[in-house]
């Protein structure tokens, strides 16, 4: 889902642009493609994606470049949260790491 996001945003994924299928890509990856329909599916609410009979293309909607960031940045908070950060303590990490890449 990542992968599609950051296509999205860098535009490399544009509107009408096939993907590839649920089989394709669970055989690609290995992994089962009950999965790879459930990102295909939750893409599609995002509005990313939309169903086109048997294909799935990319949306219309333009995504945003701040919209990549979204997911990795969720996972940050949380697992800030989970170890007790505060808001400012995350922020000033982030600057860290920032200042150092």
């Amino acid at each position: 889902m990542d992968q599609v996001r950051q296509l999205a945003a860098s535009g490399g994924l544009e509107a009408g642009d096939r993907l590839p299928s649920v089989r394709a890509v669970a055989a690609e990856l290995g992994i089962n493609p009950m999965t790879i329909a459930k990102a295909y599916s939750l893409l599609e609410q995002e509005g990313l994606l939309r169903s086109q009979g048997d294909e799935v293309v990319a949306a219309e909607t333009p995504l945003r470049p701040l919209d990549a960031l979204r997911s990795p940045a969720l996972a940050l908070v949380e697992a800030a949260k989970r170890l007790g950060f505060s808001r400012e303590d995350t922020t000033d990490a982030v600057d860290q790491l920032w200042k150092y890449r």
